[in-house]
């Protein structure tokens, strides 16, 4: 059975069946105020729901009054008056369950919105069961082999899909059902892990949680636009103290004895650095957690430039998804190697754009230093090549894995395993 509600197509969840066409998958996204999934909160919620070939059977689409402040609107295009009427989600939580219930979960960067419905549910008094899950992002590489980054815009423009619509939740929730139905169309069976993944989420146990009435808040059809595009990030001397004392940036120093000298206000032009992780590959030895945690870093600083708030709590995003300090410190350094080897593709970082890649390194706990050595690393040399020596001579092992200007004077660049050059490319 189907029913509308708030304008919006909504199918009976409770009807699932074995039957071919049944409602199997279920593509879930989330808009948040911030990237903590402890300290911050969802503000809009899509849901596509697809049968077993992955065509859709219906949607819906609500803003979530998060009961704090919405966060900077220019990362989502949502302002504190639009979810003034919205429903809280201990009010819709009963609705999601029996959307969720017997379907597989399907998501780009699927771990990210899974913390924060973790959370969610946490705060209403529910444990959330570990439903079975895929997520487009991780499994993009193995279907799309020419894949060059990791975002929702680079999966979809590999796939031949059109990504209609301003940023939503639900324009993305679409896009990513399309995604996961190229994956199924190249596949004449389904993969048997997914087969069993069917299998355990209709068997699964979900708790009971009531069904309250509430009226859906769609987001306004009207794209919302920034009122200051130029918009830069500046930290407060307070502020810049607070980060370092809390990332570690004054090596175990209280706040107090923290030199703000050491650590000046970044002013990072984002449309450079929105271009660079537009440009930038994923790298192919990413584990799923660490590529979820990039993925989030991608949209903080493609959004709206990083700020030394949302770096405080990529601490916070990084133990929800069990990632180590020193595996997200490697991670940091990756993801400032990839920039600053992407904006080398015109054979020039100029001193602004030196500045932007070392205030991002700051937000990521890099010293100026550190960065400026990786800038020179990925430097490439007057042949088009790069630092790593293509003879496996031992000064090549003095270089981490990474990705460098191909040293085969092809053009872009080449991934480099801390040993040898691989075939893994991308055309920057």
């Amino acid at each position: 059975m189907a029913a509308r509600r708030g304008g919006w197509l909504i199918l009976d969840a409770m009807s699932v069946t074995d039957e071919a066409g049944a409602p199997t998958w279920v593509v879930i996204d989330a808009e948040t105020t911030g990237l903590s999934p402890k300290e911050h909160r969802v503000v809009e919620l899509a849901i596509v729901v697809l049968d077993e070939r992955g065509n859709s059977m219906g949607e819906a689409a609500t803003l979530v009054n998060p009961g704090m402040d919405v966060g900077p609107a220019d990362g989502h295009g949502i302002r504190n008056e639009d979810v003034h009427d919205a429903p809280r989600f201990d009010e819709l939580s009963g609705w999601l369950v029996e959307w969720l219930r017997g379907k597989v979960l399907v998501g780009h960067n699927l771990l990210f919105t899974s913390a924060f419905l973790d959370e969610e549910f946490r705060r209403t008094g529910f444990e959330m069961p570990h439903v079975p899950a895929i997520c487009t992002m991780t499994n993009a590489p193995r279907y799309l082999p020419s894949l060059p980054g990791r975002t929702l815009e680079q999966c979809c423009a590999a796939a031949g899909i059109p990504l209609d619509g301003p940023r939503s939740a639900l324009t993305n929730a679409r896009a990513a059902g399309a995604l996961f139905g190229t994956f199924l169309a190249q596949r004449p069976t389904l993969p048997s892990p997914w087969v069993q993944y069917i299998e355990r989420a209709r068997r699964m146990s979900w708790p009971r949680i009531p069904m309250r009435d509430f009226q859906m808040a769609p987001r306004a059809e009207e794209e919302w636009e920034a009122a200051d595009p130029e918009q830069t990030a500046v930290v407060s001397p307070e502020m810049a103290r607070m980060a370092a004392a809390y990332a570690g940036l004054s090596s175990g120093a209280a706040a107090s004895d923290v030199d703000v000298k050491e650590a000046p206000n970044p002013e990072v032009d984002s449309e450079f650095v929105a271009d660079v992780v537009e440009d930038a590959p994923r790298s192919p030895e990413e584990s799923g957690p660490v590529s979820a945690y990039l993925g989030a870093l991608d949209n903080a600083v493609s959004d709206r430039v990083l700020s030394f708030t949302e770096a405080i709590h990529l601490k916070d995003l990084a133990a929800a998804l069990a990632i180590f300090e020193a595996e997200q410190s490697d991670a940091h350094r990756q993801y400032v190697r990839t920039l600053a080897a992407t904006a080398w593709a015109d054979k020039q970082v100029t001193d602004e754009e030196r500045d932007d890649l070392v205030a991002v390194g700051r937000l990521l706990d890099l010293s100026e230093t550190e960065v400026d050595v990786l800038i020179e690393e990925t430097k490439p040399d007057a042949a088009g090549g790069s630092a790593p020596a293509t003879s496996g001579s031992s000064s090549s092992s003095e270089y981490e894995a990474g990705w460098y200007p191909d040293p085969y004077g092809q053009g872009g660049l080449r991934w480099y395993d801390g040993e040898s050059w691989t075939h893994h490319t991308h055309a920057s």
